[in-house]
């Protein structure tokens, strides 16, 4: 003990560092103004070619945020981890931007990921908490990542303190911002949420669709469609014109008569329909010829209760998404594409059956690629060797040259097994130019 109370008695008495220690960095900014000016030029260059990293820095930053905060993650709502994942891109973005160009990172406002995720965080007492050591942990990574790269290309050591110092100030005066800006709306965020007003439509529909049971009903009837319906969703791209799935909806309700909601997303727009009781066969066939034919659209099944609701919104979605690979228009029924649906949900399910179906026809060739190409529009276009000529700009004679050549190499007639084919050449469309997935 006698040693250490000597020891800090030594240091006490100690003179004070010389000037240009490493103590001297807390006495004021020690870079002469040539160094500063240096600096900044520095900064914005570095940083511009950080930022053509962006996207894998920020995914690498979004992993280990989710790690180290699992409050950011809810295995029943995967929209939450989706949520705090653009978090964290927008904030990195953000970073690297504003040291890029120079923007006062100081006053700079958070982007809307984090005003959304606040929002999101609302529903939890520890919400703020969660969000703010979000962004500590955001800003530590990508500090982090930008003083490895300065240091790796900056060999002047004054140059680097300078450019260090700088872009220190910058980040930490952006936590400090996103701070302040944050904090002083959760107050208000928490009382509306135990309130229950004001809730956005994108909130409700995202507690209908996955909320516990109470809460989800509670959900869907605040959005005026009644628990007991019998739903239909249709999915439209999210890139339609503004105001067009309104317009959409409104269209669909009166034609069927049913209450409609229409639910923007950030992939596609959500229309639900609920029917008081199940539609005929003609009363779904209106809403194929409500919905605007040069657009492509998913269109699920019918489901009564919560539990069809939220299976009709997962048909729609996917067969959107079927539609969108293919490159087709107008309505896709789920129940057209189920298998395709699947199988793209299940990368090694669905090369495997395309090496097994296609045979000769799977080859990394040109022939055989020419061959896979007017198969997959044949058989898109009805088993139309006239509508695929004219999609494929050639004759109609090379089309049908082009099917013998492929039933030669499958071994079989092209309507043996049709469904599996068109299966098969759908998923080797999709995934034969992306390498298999670890």
């Amino acid at each position: 003990m006698a040693s250490i109370v000597h020891l800090n008695q030594r240091l006490a008495a100690s003179e004070q560092p010389a000037a240009g220690s490493w103590l001297a960095a807390l006495e004021g900014d020690d870079a002469p103004g040539r160094d500063r000016s240096a600096a900044r030029g520095l900064v914005q260059r570095l940083a511009g070619e950080l930022a053509g990293h962006g996207t894998t820095i920020a995914s690498a930053v979004a992993r280990r945020m989710l790690a180290a905060e699992e409050r950011l993650s809810d295995p029943d709502d995967p929209s939450v981890e989706d949520l705090a994942t653009r978090f964290a891109h927008a904030n990195v973005g953000a970073i690297l931007a504003g040291l890029a160009h120079g923007v006062p990172l100081e006053t700079a406002p958070p982007p809307h990921a984090s005003t959304a995720l606040l929002d999101r965080m609302a529903e939890r007492d520890d919400g703020l908490d969660v969000v703010l050591r979000g962004h500590r942990l955001v800003m530590a990574d990508v500090w982090r990542v930008w003083a490895a790269f300065t240091a790796e290309r900056v060999l002047d050591a004054g140059l680097l303190h300078a450019a260090l110092a700088l872009s220190t100030g910058q980040v930490m005066g952006y936590t400090d911002s996103v701070s302040e800006h944050l904090a002083p709306v959760w107050s208000e965020l928490r009382r509306n949420r135990r309130r229950g007003v004001d809730v956005p439509v994108g909130e409700l529909v995202r507690r209908a669709l996955f909320a516990p049971p109470p809460v989800a009903e509670a959900a869907l009837a605040r959005l005026g469609l009644p628990v007991d319906a019998v739903h239909l969703a249709v999915a439209v791209p999210a890139e339609l014109p503004a105001g067009e799935a309104d317009r959409i909806a409104r269209r669909l309700r009166l034609a069927t008569h049913a209450e409609a909601l229409a639910a923007p997303g950030p992939e596609q727009t959500t229309i639900w329909l609920a029917f008081t009781r199940a539609p005929t066969a003609t009363e779904t066939e209106t809403v194929r010829s409500a919905l605007d034919a040069a657009a492509p659209a998913g269109l699920g099944e019918l489901g009564q209760g919560l539990d069809g609701f939220r299976e009709t919104c997962r048909q729609a979605t996917d067969a959107l998404r079927i539609a969108t690979l293919r490159g087709a228009t107008g309505v896709t029924d789920f129940r057209d594409v189920a298998l395709l649906a699947v199988l793209c949900a299940d990368e090694t399910r669905a090369r495997e059956l395309a090496r097994d179906e296609l045979g000769p026809l799977a080859a990394d060739d040109e022939v055989a690629a020419r061959l896979r190409e007017t198969l997959r529009v044949y058989l898109a276009c009805g088993a139309s060797q006239v509508a695929a000529a004219q999609r494929l700009f050639v004759h109609e004679k090379t089309v049908k040259y082009r099917l013998r050549q492929a039933e030669r190499l499958l071994a079989r007639d092209i309507n043996e097994r049709r469904s599996e084919l068109e299966a098969a050449l759908m998923v080797h469309h999709i995934f034969a130019a992306a390498p298999p997935t670890a």
